[in-house]
């Protein structure tokens, strides 16, 4: 019988797991708050704030994209802005429904679908935003947490939390940094080649490796303005949770308070327990909003306006998943037409595509194909 529980436990998809925890964790805080009270603020909510915070919210996407554009730019991608805007906002959203928000980095795969952007080239752009998004968030956190460690009677349970989740920060910028520069990661890998079953894999992971670096070590000199453009994407998101505050009138936190919590709250989206940080994110800003003397109530209001706007901001990214999905189905017929020979001149629909955006068909990690 507890074989067969087990095996029942193992068919339920991990996602949908992270996702019950989650919402069961809001539900907790709906019940330590008035759920009634919460709702009734939320109802009454100044309109112009909600719309004011909705707009710092997409500028603070936008930020995060220029950064991508100015990292594709600096290795030589020619790619309009616009087109760059809306895969980092397709990202960004498969970002707000996967755990430790692991989707952005399918946005490579979107700049390859929308503008045949070699995968090599725009994950290597994607991963060097990411790893300034994790460093700069996390030195904001040290000064964040340093400065509230002063002014708020602060229990080491809280502190100890905020600094695992900035070592979280901290780690998974190094992380990414290490493997876009890290010479020594793909000769590590190299060791394992000769592993009779594995070997093949682990010489794909290799070349990989090699091929991203190569074009990760051309995006170093958009590093700074990287890191600018993240620091204004903090402060956009600031702004917006201030909106959001006046809108509910939860009256003491300032814009600067804001500016302090948000890079600190951050690090829990990254912890793979629930789907981008649900609940857990939640709470962070429950217990922050309470030490700067918010009610329960307020402040469980302003989490859930938070994580709707913000979430809701973010569909524009809908606009390039469906512009992948029509072209995806119109690749599927141009297959059919090219087998039943419809298209005449002895060409296929697909390459008459391919002549018009210059569409690249070419696997995750081609290599120097790319």
């Amino acid at each position: 019988m507890i074989e067969n529980l087990r095996m029942r436990m193992m068919r339920i998809p991990r996602g949908f797991i992270q996702l019950v925890i989650g919402i069961a964790v809001l539900l907790w805080l709906l019940q330590l708050a008035d759920a009634t009270k919460v709702l009734t603020s939320i109802s009454t909510a100044n309109s112009i704030c909600v719309f004011a915070a909705a707009i710092s919210f997409i500028t603070a996407s936008t930020m995060v994209a220029l950064a991508l554009f100015v990292s594709l730019k600096r290795i030589g991608i020619k790619i309009q802005m616009s087109d760059a805007i809306l895969a980092s906002f397709g990202g960004q959203l498969l970002s707000d429904i996967t755990p430790a928000r692991s989707g952005y980095f399918l946005t490579s795969f979107i700049l390859n679908k929308m503008d045949g952007i070699p995968n090599k080239s725009g994950m290597a752009c994607v991963v060097t935003t990411g790893a300034m998004n994790f460093l700069v968030k996390s030195a904001l956190s040290l000064i964040s947490l340093a400065y509230f460690v002063r002014v708020l009677p602060i229990s080491s349970i809280i502190v100890n939390s905020l600094m695992a989740g900035i070592s979280i920060l901290a780690a998974g910028g190094i992380g990414l940094l290490t493997l876009l520069w890290g010479k020594r990661l793909p000769r590590f890998f190299e060791k394992f080649e000769k592993i009779p079953v594995a070997g093949n894999l682990i010489n794909r992971i290799v070349d990989s490796l090699n091929n991203l670096q190569e074009e990760a070590k051309k995006a170093r000199g958009s590093l700074i303005l990287v890191a600018f453009l993240i620091l204004l994407s903090i402060i956009s998101n600031s702004i917006a949770l201030y909106f959001i505050s006046e809108s509910l009138e939860l009256g003491s936190p300032t814009l600067l308070d804001f500016m302090l919590i948000t890079p600190l709250v951050s690090a829990f989206n990254f912890i793979p327990i629930t789907v981008a940080g649900l609940g857990i994110q939640e709470t962070s800003y429950v217990i922050l909003l309470g030490l700067l003397g918010v009610s329960t109530e307020k402040a469980v209001a302003f989490t859930l306006v938070n994580r709707l706007l913000f979430t809701a901001t973010d569909m524009i990214g809908l606009i390039p998943l469906f512009k992948i999905g029509i072209k995806a189905s119109m690749l599927n017929h141009a297959g059919h037409e090219r087998l039943t020979g419809k298209f005449g001149n002895g060409r296929s629909y697909e390459e008459k595509i391919g002549e018009r955006r210059n569409f690249q068909f070419k696997p995750l990690f081609e290599g120097s194909k790319q």
